[in-house]
């Protein structure tokens, strides 16, 4: 029995991932996944908390358009206080990432429509395009450094829920943004 938590696994990530899922005695309430797109993991505008908190919203949606957990259920779940909670809502209603309505008990959750083209999410791929095609060429670290400031910038919070316009502006952000980059940091 040691001997089996010092294996390396030697399946494919996504069929070890199965196995891990399935229920099991232990485990049979929670079980299955979660589907959620590789866009907001590596969304550059999302705190590592604010992820989790959609991430975790998601999950209670599950096949349902909404939910309606608990402060502190979320709190549990991802692992921090329920004031942490309450201010990474607010910031993820605040950009556009998720609808709350309050009710006298608790708050309900939805996802907006215009999440499949949000800019954050937009930009965030664009951006790991771009990386993906200077890291050879420059700082890595400074890079993703510099673009973390720019997505935090007054200026990227301009933004309205307009699908139509979004990719648009994402093109061309990425494209002034390359511009600008390469006047900042010259290449090593």
């Amino acid at each position: 029995m040691k001997d089996l938590w010092l294996k390396k696994n030697n399946q494919a990530a996504n069929t070890y991932m199965d196995e891990v899922s399935r229920a099991n005695q232990f485990t049979s309430h929670h079980n299955g996944y979660i589907k959620v797109p590789v866009k907001i993991l590596r969304c550059i505008g999302l705190s590592a908390f604010e992820k989790l908190i959609l991430m975790d919203l998601i999950a209670y949606m599950s096949d349902k358009t909404l939910c309606y957990p608990t402060i502190e259920m979320i709190a549990r779940n991802v692992g921090c206080s329920s004031k942490s909670i309450e201010r990474h809502i607010k910031e993820l209603e605040e950009k556009k990432m998720n609808l709350v309505s309050q009710d006298r008990k608790n708050n309900t959750y939805y996802l907006p429509n215009y999440l499949h083209c949000h800019p954050y999410l937009l930009m965030s791929e664009k951006t790991h395009e771009f990386i993906g095609g200077v890291r050879k060429q420059v700082n890595e670290r400074e890079l993703t450094l510099w673009m973390k400031g720019i997505v935090k910038s007054d200026e990227s919070k301009v933004f309205k829920p307009n699908c139509n316009d979004f990719m648009n502006i994402a093109f061309l952000w990425i494209s002034l943004q390359r511009r600008r980059y390469w006047t900042v940091i010259p290449s090593s």
